[in-house]
């Protein structure tokens, strides 16, 4: 495992303005993820865990602290850097799967390379897709696939740019429980495969604990960080 974090996280706090008031939803958390860890963010609900998730991922900006990945401060980006940055190391797992409607599978999968303005990218698109099992898929739309099937499809996306860092929000939150299963077997089984960092929030503890590494949230304080013995369920 690399010396260097490929996501550090120093003292971040945000807070939001409520009425007369400021209400601190995180509060001087501080952790650093190197690659090839899995970590999971836990904690109740309205705990800031994926509050935390988007910070890290330079969807919103800290009020305080300071956020680096892969060695670089994203705090002072503007938001076409900071897009082109998260093009560039990471891929993104959402509970909602946030397909595009009017996109086929194939044609979702392989956004984050145009965006790039990559050429010749079918092929790869294509290989993905027939790694979460849809190859008999490819043509169909988001509304013609179930909502497992729709989540593969989110997977095989956020794969595609071969990221060094995966975000996952609650990627089994819309799924049932034999789906769920389903779809964390292939997100463990396809992170190993391209040996990317994955950080997930969740509040299921049996999904927690596949990860090596668990980061307990509690009130917007970093309460617990505790090394995991993952478990092969």
């Amino acid at each position: 495992m690399s010396h260097s974090p490929i996501l550090e996280v120093q003292h971040i706090c945000k807070t939001y303005p409520s009425g007369t008031r400021s209400l601190t939803v995180l509060n001087d958390i501080s952790f650093s993820v190197f690659p090839g860890e899995t970590c999971a963010i836990v904690g109740p609900s309205g705990s800031g865990k994926s509050t935390l998730l988007g910070l890290c991922a330079g969807l919103d900006r800290p009020t305080s602290g300071t956020i680096r990945i892969n060695d670089t401060d994203i705090s002072p980006l503007d938001e076409d850097e900071r897009a082109q940055l998260r093009n560039q190391y990471i891929g993104f797992v959402f509970q909602t799967f946030q397909l595009l409607p009017t996109l086929t599978a194939m044609e979702n999968v392989m956004v984050p390379l145009e965006l790039r303005k990559e050429r010749n990218i079918a092929g790869r698109a294509e290989e993905l897709l027939d790694q979460v099992g849809l190859r008999d898929r490819l043509d169909h739309y988001p509304t013609q696939l179930s909502g497992g099937e729709q989540q593969r499809v989110a997977i095989a996306r956020a794969f595609i740019n071969r990221p060094r860092l995966l975000f996952a929000d609650e990627p089994t939150g819309n799924l049932d429980s034999e789906t769920s299963s389903t779809i964390i077997d292939l997100l463990f089984d396809l992170n190993r495969y391209h040996e990317t960092t994955l950080v997930l929030v969740t509040h299921d503890m049996s999904l927690a604990s596949r990860t090596g590494r668990i980061l307990k949230l509690s009130g917007g304080v970093l309460e617990r960080d505790l090394q995991n013995e993952p478990q092969n369920l």
